[in-house]
This record gives C-alpha cells, sequence and structure tokens, in this order.
C-alpha cells in the first residue's frame, strides 16, 4: 500500500508540475475551484456512508451485504448529490465567484462515479484488502497523468480538459474495483440493509461533514475574498501539504481492519501505538517536506508559484496533527455515539471559518492559512482528549518514545535488505 501511494505521489507531482507550468495562477484557481465544488457535493452528499459501514463492521453477519451494497449505494447517493449541486451553481454562481457552469457540470458528473469508489474502498480496507485500493489509486493517477501529458505536450491542455480528465479518471477507478477480486458481484444489494446503513450514517454524518468543510472551506472563502489567483497559489500549498502526510494515511488506512477487529481485545492499547508511530512519522514528514519544497518550488512549478512555500510552512502542522489523530476518532467511532464524533468538526469548522474571515482581509493567503492550521491543531487536541477521557489511559503514553523511533528505523533497515 505504501508502494502504491508513494508512486501515485510521485505522479501526483508530475500532474501538478505540468498543470503549474501549462496554466496561470487563475486557471489553476479555476479549475481547483470547480473540482473542490464537486468534491465538496460529495463530502456534503454522502451521508457519512463509510463512517456507518465502519461502525458496523465488526458484526460479521453485515459484511457480505455491507460488500454487496457500497458500488449501487454509492451510484444513487452520489447522482442525489450531483444534481443538488448544480442546483446549487447555479443560485450562487456570481457570489461564490464560480468558473464557467459547463466545467462545473463537468465535474460534477464525476460525483456519483467517486462516490462509489469511496464506499467500495472502504469496503476494501475493512477486510483487509489494502492491495485492491493500491491498484485503484495506481490506474486512476496513472490515466490522469498520461493523459494531462498527452495534452500538455501538444499544447491542448486547459483548465477545461483537466477537470474533464479528473471526472473520467473516477471512472476508471471504478471499474477497475468492479473488475477486481473484490467480492462486490456474486451478491444482490439488499435495500433494507442499505436503509438501515443510510440511517446510522445520517446521525454521524454533520461531523462528518463539518470535518470535509474544514479542509475546503479556506478554499471558497479565499476565492471569493481574493479571488482565483490566490486559490491558485494557496491550492499548490494545500497539495503540497496533503502530499506530505501520505505516510501516516497508510498506516491509519491499513490499520483500521485491527482497530475494529471484535477478536482483539485490546483495540485501545493498540491504537495507542498506532498514535505514538503515527506522531513519529508526522515529525519526519513536516521535517522532510519543509526541507524539499524549499529548494524545489520554484525550479519545478515555476516563480509564480514562490510563496506556495510559506504557506506550506503555516499550514503543514496542523494538518499533519490532524492526521496523526485520526485512529483516536477511528476508536471513537467504534463506541457508535454520534456526539463525540460531531461536536469536535463542527467546533473546528467555525473556529476556522471564524478566524478565516478575521484574517484574509489582513494577511490574505498567509492569513488564510494559519487560520487553517489553528483549526485542524484543535480538531486534534479535542479528538485525542476525548479518547483518554474514553479509555482512561494516561496522555503520556500518546508520546513517542525512544523506542518508537528505534522500532521504526530498524523495521526500514529490514525492509531494505
Amino acid at each position: 500500500m505504501l508502494g502504491a501511494r508513494v508512486a501515485t505521489l510521485a505522479l501526483g507531482v508530475v500532474v501538478s508540475a505540468l498543470i503549474a507550468r501549462s496554466l496561470s495562477p487563475e486557471e489553476r484557481g479555476m479549475y481547483y475551484i470547480a473540482v473542490t465544488f464537486a468534491l465538496t457535493a460529495i463530502a456534503l452528499g454522502h451521508l457519512s456512508v463509510e463512517q456507518a459501514q465502519t461502525a458496523l463492521w465488526p458484526d460479521t453477519s453485515r459484511r457480505a451485504v455491507l460488500t454487496a451494497n457500497s458500488v449501487p449505494l454509492g451510484l444513487c447517493i452520489g447522482a442525489a448529490a450531483a444534481l443538488a449541486a448544480l442546483a446549487v451553481a447555479g443560485v450562487l454562481r456570481n457570489v461564490a465567484n464560480l468558473p464557467d457552469m459547463w466545467m462545473v457540470a463537468m465535474a460534477c458528473a464525476g460525483v456519483p462515479l467517486s462516490m462509489a469508489v469511496l464506499y467500495a474502498n472502504n469496503i476494501a480496507f475493512l477486510s483487509d484488502r489494502a492491495q485492491l485500493v493500491a491498484a485503484v489509486m495506481l490506474l486512476g493517477m496513472g490515466f490522469q497523468c498520461l493523459s494531462l501529458i498527452v495534452l500538455g505536450v501538444s499544447g491542448r491542455l486547459t483548465a477545461y480538459s483537466v477537470v474533464v480528465i479528473w471526472t473520467i479518471a473516477a471512472g476508471v477507478s471504478l471499474i477497475v474495483l468492479i473488475g477486481g477480486r473484490n467480492a462486490l458481484v456474486g451478491r444482490r444489494a439488499d435495500l433494507a440493509s442499505a436503509l438501515t446503513t443510510c440511517a446510522m450514517g445520517v446521525r454521524f454524518h454533520p461531523g462528518s461533514a463539518a470535518a470535509y468543510l474544514l479542509q475546503r472551506s479556506d478554499v471558497f472563502l479565499l476565492n471569493a475574498l481574493a479571488g482565483h489567483r490566490q486559490v491558485g497559489i494557496y491550492s499548490l500549498a494545500v497539495t503540497l501539504a496533503e502530499m506530505s502526510r501520505l505516510v501516516i494515511d497508510v498506516v491509519w488506512q491499513v490499520t483500521l481492519s485491527r482497530q475494529l477487529d471484535e477478536k482483539d481485545r485490546d483495540a485501545a492499547g493498540d491504537t495507542v501505538r498506532i498514535i505514538r508511530l503515527m506522531v513519529v512519522l508526522a515529525i519526519a514528514s513536516a521535517l522532510i517536506a519543509i526541507g524539499l519544497t524549499s529548494v524545489l518550488v520554484v525550479p519545478v512549478y515555476g516563480h509564480a508559484y514562490a510563496t506556495a512555500h510559506q504557506l506550506l510552512v503555516l499550514l503543514l502542522p496542523g494538518i499533519l496533527l490532524a492526521g496523526a489523530s485520526r485512529p483516536a476518532a477511528t476508536y471513537l467511532l467504534g463506541s457508535r455515539s454520534s456526539r463525540i464524533i460531531v461536536y469536535p468538526s463542527v467546533a473546528a469548522l467555525i473556529l476556522n471559518i471564524g478566524l478565516i474571515v478575521v484574517l484574509i482581509p489582513v494577511w490574505g493567503a498567509a492569513g488564510c492559512a494559519v487560520a487553517t492550521g489553528v483549526a485542524y491543531a484543535a480538531l486534534a487536541v479535542c479528538q485525542v482528549t476525548l479518547f483518554i477521557r474514553v479509555t482512561g489511559i494516561s496522555g503520556r503514553l500518546l508520546l513517542p518514545r525512544v523506542s518508537d523511533f528505534a522500532e521504526i528505523t530498524g523495521r526500514l533497515r529490514a525492509a531494505s535488505q
């Protein structure tokens, strides 16, 4: 899984560099807003079905039907979300400074496809089939990268074509999922079970929607208050920051099945060890990302994006802390209590919006980065605090030890031999 994510990261760097070199910051901002609008439709419309899948997964009698329902449910809910998004875009286009409606419509066409991939990928992780998700990521990103290279070399790369390729890539990923050995075929979807899953998901959904808006509200507010050019530069910093979270995201994903395994009698203890590991990886990721971007942003992306490095430095601590705290959130999700999932995300979103409205007029994109970093850090602290209260575990046990660093380096040396 890590190898696939590293390969995907490399392809993503190629894609982002090609787009930056072919499009102006303003054009990059336009395509980024269109895609982000579609991703927001997914985040607000997915009804937290994947969280319900995670909460229900320990019940082994439900696993087969949860798997069978994943793709059909994703396509149906995704289609409804896409239509709702287009209606909202028609009303708010001028207020939100959205790009051309055809561009927005093409991005929304990928919503049902991406929603189905989201649900099915979550099932693959829960059933410990990370290799399937790895294949989906590689082939989807490979198609996207190759297509953009062809258009870039031929001089036909535009903001609109980037959005079209993004949508088609979602379809390629879904085809890989359906065609793989993933047990999605062989059993019919069950409507009653689908409704049960959706009903449980709706309980968690305010928290899930708030968590996503925490990730993307900064882009929309910056676009409305400062314009496409600022978004183009800021979005590069966001992309680089999210790329730097690669390793800790992989660790969280591949340990999902262990955290939720009903045979594991020490889920809290496992969560503590995973959090310590992820804190170590977050520190290493931050140092590497800051060092590399300080020398590579201008040569790779051009002088127009030079300030992206400073924005990355402001964003990175909060983003990595939020990533490292995700095992705590997963453990809390297992309790099936919607309040401890919803309240922290909603509070962090409110904090983020308040800080953004105050700081963007003063510091522009830098103020947006500070506000978002602080909100991410606040969410991480809140999730870890709740985990400590629920489990009774001492907070000191979550701090990395010398033995954790030694274990990681030892395993890396063993893997390289």
